[in-house]
């Protein structure tokens, strides 16, 4: 169904069908972009534990090292690890907003064929 395409009953019952697999095909998407935000914030977090623990890393203590410090060169060896769960966790919300916009579309061509039924057996024509 595009802007040129007569709206018949056939037309928006196609559009329904190809909404449908395009349905199915963003929900497995999504879940591919859910798994792979999980095993990136699993990546950063075991990656921080290393990093936290090593024997490279500042020792806080009275006139010495800072927790913020710490903290600092911590983020510094994890920085590559978390920019991935961000751009992972974008892409997990892309495929959610791509799954809703699909989701609505499917609504409006569900209503736009009840009304072309609807039109078409006023007329008296047979789609």
């Amino acid at each position: 169904m595009t802007d040129h395409d007569p709206l018949t009953p056939v037309a928006v019952e196609s559009k329904l069908r190809q909404l449908v697999n395009d349905l199915g095909q963003a929900r497995v998407a999504l879940a591919q972009a859910r798994d792979l935000e999980v095993d990136a914030r699993h990546e950063w977090d075991r990656a921080r534990r290393r990093a936290i623990l090593s024997d490279k890393s500042p020792k806080v203590s009275r006139g010495g090292y800072t927790a913020a410090d710490r903290d600092a060169w911590v983020d510094d060896q994890v920085d590559d690890l978390r920019f991935a769960f961000e751009k992972a966790t974008v892409a997990r919300e892309a495929a959610q907003d791509h799954l809703r916009v699909l989701m609505a579309q499917a609504e409006i061509a569900r209503s736009l064929g009840a009304s072309v039924r609807q039109a078409y057996e006023l007329a008296g024509v047979s789609p």
